[in-house]
C-alpha cells in the first residue's frame, strides 16, 4: 500500500466508526449527516471529515471541492493543505497538488507527511532531484521512519539507483521489506554474495517468512543453486501447510530449475485452484510442452497471453510450442513479439530462425541464428566473468591477493566493458599496494559508469594523495551527486575543499553530512574546524 492508500486506510477507519456507509454512491454523494453538519458548520474538523468520506468512496474531486473550500476558510491548517493535496494526487492532477503541500510543508515544518508525498508527486512528474530535496528533509525529520526508507528506496530502485539504495538501507533496520529491497538492489549490481547475506539475516529474524524465502530463491537461481533454492521453499510449504502462495512458489522454482517430475504433480491441482492466474496458467504450459501435450500447452499459454498479454516469456514458451506443431506464422508472429516486450535470452532469436525458415524465409532466418550465436557467446562470457569475479570475492576474504588480483582480472578480461568488475579489481591492487594499476582500472570504472560512487570516491582518494585536489573534488562531487545519502562522500569532500580554500562549500557539504548523521564525529570535528579557522572565517561570504 503506498503514501495514498495508508492515509485514505486511516480515514475509512474513521468513517467506520461514525457509522458511515462504506458502499460507492453517485459523485458527490455522501451521508446527509455529514453534508449537513459540514454545511451548518464549515469547520476544518467537519471538512476533514466529509472530504474524508469523499476519498475514500473514490469521490476524489467532490473530496479536492471540500477540501479547497476548507483552505481558503483556513489558510493557516497544515492539514487541510495537505488533504487537499493528497485528493489532487488521487484524482489524477498532482501538478496541482504541488503548491499545496509546499504549503502544507512551510506551515507544520516538523511533520514528515507533507514531504513524502511531495517527493512521491515528484517522482510521478520526473523531477528526481526535487523528489531527492523532499527525501532528505523528511529524513531530517525522522530519518528511521519505515515508511520514508520503504518509499525512498523504491523510488530509487525504480529509478536504477542501486548503489544510493545499498547506501540508503545498509544502516536500517533489517525489516522484511526492506531487507528484500537491499537484496534486490545488491542483486541488480550482480553482488550475489552480498544480497544471499543479507536475505539469510533477515530470515534469521523471520525464519518463516514467504517474501524473504522467495526473494533469496532468485539469489540461488541467480548462482546456480538450484537445489538450495528448491530445498528452501519445499521447507516453506512445510512450515505453512496448505498456504497456496507457498506451493505456488515452490512450483514456480521447481519448473524454472527443470525439476519437472516433481513439478507436474502439483500444476494440475494449482491450476483448478487458480484457473485464472496467468502465471500458474504459464508454468503449466512449460510442464505440458516437456511432456508432449502440445494442444494442452497451447491452450494454457494462450489463455495466459489474454490475461496478461505483456509478459514475454509467455509469449516465448507459446512460439515454441507452435514451432513444434509448425504453425509457422502464428510462432513468427508470438515470437517477434516477445522480442519486442523485452526478451533478451539468446533461444527467442533461434526459435525465431525455425519459424522463419518454416516460412521460406532462409535470408532473415541466418540472420537470427548469427543473432542467437552472438547472444549465446556473450552470455556464457558473462557467466564466466561471474564465477571469476565471485572466486575473486572469495580469496579476497581470504586475504590471498595475489589470487583475487588474477580471478578480477579475468573477470575484466571476458567483459571488458564491466565497469564494477574494474571497480573489484581496482580494491585488490590496493591491498596489494600497486597504486599506479588501481588508478588505472578506476578511470577505466568511472568512464564506463560515471555513477559508480564507490569508484568516484576512490579515485578522488588516490587524486587528493597525489596532490591534485582539483580532481579529486570533481570526483567526491559526482560520489555524492549519485549518492547523496553517502555521509562519508560528503565529509571527504569538504575536507578537499576546505583544502583548496573553498569554504563556504566546505561547510555546504559538512552540513549535508551532518544532516545526514547528526552524531557523526568526523563531521562534528570538521565543522568546528571550518568555524575556528581564521582563514575559513575570513573567506565567510
Amino acid at each position: 500500500m503506498g503514501l495514498n492508500g495508508r492515509f485514505w486506510a486511516i480515514a475509512a477507519l474513521q468513517a467506520a466508526c461514525m457509522g458511515a456507509a462504506a458502499t460507492a454512491h453517485a459523485a458527490c454523494t455522501a451521508p446527509a449527516n455529514l453534508k449537513a453538519q459540514y454545511l451548518a458548520h464549515p469547520s476544518s474538523e467537519n471538512a476533514i471529515q466529509l472530504g474524508g468520506w469523499y476519498a475514500t468512496n473514490q469521490q476524489f474531486e467532490c473530496a479536492v471541492q471540500v477540501f479547497r473550500e476548507a483552505v481558503k476558510a483556513h489558510p493557516d491548517s497544515a492539514q487541510l493543505h495537505y488533504l487537499e493535496g493528497l485528493s489532487l494526487v488521487d484524482s489524477g492532477h498532482p501538478d496541482e497538488a504541488i503548491p499545496t503541500l509546499q504549503s502544507s510543508a512551510r506551515l507544520q515544518p516538523g511533520l514528515i507527511k507533507p514531504h513524502l508525498l511531495l517527493a512521491d508527486v515528484y517522482e510521478r512528474t520526473r523531477q528526481p532531484a526535487q523528489a531527492d530535496e523532499q527525501w532528505r528533509q523528511a529524513q531530517a525529520i525522522d530519518p528511521h521512519s519505515p515508511l520514508l526508507l520503504e518509499e525512498w528506496s523504491g523510488a530509487m530502485l525504480a529509478r536504477g539507483d542501486y548503489g544510493a539504495v545499498i547506501d540508503l538501507l545498509k544502516p536500517a533496520p533489517r525489516t522484511e521489506t526492506l531487507s528484500i529491497r537491499l537484496a534486490k538492489a545488491y542483486g541488480l549490481l550482480n553482488h550475489l554474495d552480498a544480497a544471499k547475506q543479507v536475505l539469510v539475516e533477515a530470515m534469521n529474524l523471520s525464519p518463516k517468512s514467504l517474501p524473504l524465502a522467495d526473494a533469496e530463491s532468485v539469489v540461488l537461481i541467480k548462482q546456480l543453486h538450484y537445489d538450495e533454492a528448491v530445498k528452501l521453499l519445499s521447507n516453506m510449504v512445510q512450515l505453512h501447510p496448505g498456504d497456496l502462495d507457498a506451493e505456488v512458489s515452490l512450483f514456480r522454482v521447481l519448473v524454472l530449475t527443470q525439476h519437472l517430475d516433481r513439478a507436474r504433480p502439483m500444476a494440475p491441482k494449482l491450476l483448478a485452484l487458480r484457473p485464472h492466474d496467468p502465471d500458474i496458467l504459464y508454468l503449466n504450459g512449460i510442464v505440458e510442452r516437456t511432456f508432449g501435450d502440445y494442444s494442452q500447452a497451447k491452450a494454457h499459454l494462450e489463455e495466459a497471453i489474454s490475461i496478461d498479454p505483456n509478459f514475454f516469456y509467455s509469449r516465448f514458451n507459446l512460439g515454441k510450442v507452435l514451432v513444434i506443431l509448425h504453425e509457422w506464422a502464428p510462432a513468427k508472429e508470438q515470437l517477434e513479439k516477445a522480442i519486442e516486450l523485452g526478451d533478451i535470452e539468446p533461444q527467442v532469436h533461434y526459435e525465431l530462425a525455425m519459424a522463419l525458415r518454416g516460412l521460406g524465409d532462409s535470408e532473415h532466418a541466418a540472420a537470427e541464428i548469427k543473432k542467437y550465436e552472438e547472444l549465446r557467446k556473450a552470455e556464457e562470457s558473462s557467466l564466466e566473468a561471474s564465477m571469476n569475479a565471485a572466486q575473486g570475492d572469495i580469496e579476497l576474504a581470504a586475504n590471498d591477493i595475489p589470487e583475487a588480483i588474477r580471478q578480477y582480472g579475468l573477470a575484466c578480461a571476458a567483459l571488458p566493458d564491466n565497469a564494477r568488475y574494474k571497480f573489484q579489481l581496482s580494491v585488490a591492487l590496493d591491498k596489494a599496494g600497486k597504486l599506479d594499476d588501481e588508478r588505472t582500472q578506476l578511470e577505466e570504472a568511472t568512464k564506463l559508469d560515471p555513477q559508480l560512487s564507490t569508484a568516484q570516491e576512490q579515485l578522488g582518494y588516490l587524486l587528493s594523495r597525489s596532490g591534485d585536489a582539483a580532481g579529486a573534488i570533481e570526483h567526491f562531487k559526482t560520489a555524492v551527486q549519485f549518492a547523496p545519502n553517502w555521509v562519508e562522500g560528503w565529509i571527504n569532500l569538504a575536507a578537499e575543499l576546505a583544502v583548496e580554500a573553498r569554504f563556504p562549500e566546505a561547510r555546504q557539504a559538512v552540513a549535508n553530512a551532518l544532516r545526514l548523521d547528526r552524531t557523526n564525529e568526523q563531521a562534528h570535528e570538521l565543522s568546528d574546524q571550518l568555524a575556528r579557522d581564521p582563514s575559513a572565517q575570513q573567506a565567510h561570504p
